[in-house]
């Protein structure tokens, strides 16, 4: 059975997201979100060693749709306009939601309380991500398909233009999110930029 079947796990999960989100890391309990899940304590350690531990699975798992997306497009033709769009749109769904907006903005409350949270949040959400996207993009360039001499800098360039002002201030609370037209206009322009960047022809 696959982590993301386990039921128990799963509802583990789903009570441990909304007890950080409403309580932050430090308020946030391992003794309640075992009884909001409702499982027993040795239930919830059966599946995850600690409170850091699970902070972590509920970012993968945040993360996980657009994972799936970076799976799925490695075998797709060579077309990097449905194959880019997917994956932006996938990442445009997941950073702007409003549970992922209000868990960076706990990531960066109790940062200062327990620095290693950054380190471990990066392990469990962007270094996956990144690896995956690089990954494709080597294909893409393999294949000639387009020119990418730093397959690192171009992935980075590629999700951060996704973020940009928008996003920065979604997380200040200046908007809340954006529109399906929005999103599809913020993710036609990074794909044809980012294409027109790296020598792509259609």
């Amino acid at each position: 059975m696959k982590k993301t079947d386990n039921p128990k796990r799963q509802a583990i999960l789903d009570a441990a997201k909304r007890a950080f989100i409403s309580h932050g890391y430090s308020g946030a309990s391992v003794e309640a979100i075992a009884e909001a899940a409702p499982v027993s304590k040795p239930t919830l350690y059966n599946h995850f060693k600690s409170k850091q531990d699970l902070f972590a699975a509920v970012i993968e798992c945040q993360c996980q749709a657009l994972l799936n997306t970076l799976n799925s497009v490695q075998t797709e033709a060579d077309d990097p306009v449905v194959g880019l769009s997917a994956i932006a749109h996938a990442f445009v769904d997941l950073v702007y939601a409003d549970e992922a907006l209000q868990l960076y903005r706990l990531i960066i409350a109790e940062q200062q309380q327990f620095p290693e949270l950054g380190e471990l949040i990066y392990r469990s959400g962007p270094v996956p991500v990144l690896r995956l996207m690089s990954s494709y993009l080597a294909k893409l360039h393999e294949r000639n398909i387009v020119n990418i001499s730093d397959l690192e800098t171009s992935s980075h360039l590629f999700l951060d233009m996704l973020n940009g002002d928008q996003h920065f201030r979604c997380l200040l609370g200046l908007q809340t999110g954006l529109t399906n037209q929005e999103k599809q206009r913020l993710v036609d322009s990074v794909v044809a930029f980012f294409l027109k960047g790296h020598g792509y022809e259609a």
